[in-house]
C-alpha cells in the first residue's frame, strides 16, 4: 500500500491506494495541473471513477468532522499509531496532527505530489518514471488501450531520506 498525499496552494489530502492508482496520478500530472481538481480531471482519463471515489471519501471525512469534531480523526490516528498500521481514512489535513499523518505514515510507502512546486517525493521503494506507458482503467478493469505520458520538464522527482516501510 501507498499513502498518497496531494498538496496544492489551498489544501492537502491523503489516502491509501496501490501503485496502479499512483502511476495514473503521475500520468495526470503530465497535464501540469495547478490544483487537486485539475489533477483529478486529468487522471480521470486514465482511471475512470477516481474523482467520484476520492470526493466521496472526502465527503465522508468532512461529515465525520462536522458530526464528531476533529477529535475523532485524532483518535483514529492514535489507534493506527498504536497498532503500527496505516490510517485507512481518506482525509484532508485540518491541523498539525493530520498534516503529520499525511507525511509520516506507518507500514506503507509514501508519495507526496506537490502541485504548487511541481514536485513528487516518494519513499525509497517507489520509482516514478518521468515518462511511461499505462493502461487505461475503465472503472472496472484495465483495458487494452495503452497511453504514453510525459511529465513536463519543470517537475522534479526525489526520494525522502530515511523513510519507507
Amino acid at each position: 500500500m501507498i499513502r498518497i498525499t496531494i498538496q496544492d496552494a489551498r489544501q492537502t489530502i491523503s489516502f491509501l491506494s496501490d501503485e496502479d492508482i499512483f502511476l495514473r496520478l503521475i500520468a495526470g500530472c503530465s497535464s501540469n495541473p495547478g490544483n487537486l481538481g485539475e489533477l483529478l480531471i486529468a487522471t480521470e482519463i486514465y482511471h475512470r471513477g477516481i474523482t467520484s471515489r476520492l470526493m466521496g471519501d472526502l465527503m465522508e471525512f468532512d461529515k465525520a468532522v462536522r458530526q464528531k469534531g476533529p477529535d475523532f480523526i485524532h483518535k483514529e490516528i492514535s489507534i493506527a499509531r498504536e497498532k503500527k498500521v496505516p490510517l485507512e481514512w481518506t482525509f484532508q489535513a485540518i491541523d498539525k496532527e493530520t498534516e503529520r499523518e499525511a507525511i509520516h505514515p506507518r507500514a506503507c510507502e509514501l508519495a507526496v505530489i506537490d502541485l504548487t512546486s511541481h514536485n513528487i517525493q516518494t519513499s525509497q521503494g517507489l520509482e516514478v518514471p518521468t515518462s511511461s506507458e499505462i493502461r487505461i482503467h475503465s472503472g472496472v478493469t484495465s483495458t487494452n488501450p495503452v497511453v504514453t505520458y510525459i511529465l513536463p520538464q519543470d517537475w522534479t522527482i526525489r526520494h525522502f531520506r530515511g523513510r519507507g516501510k
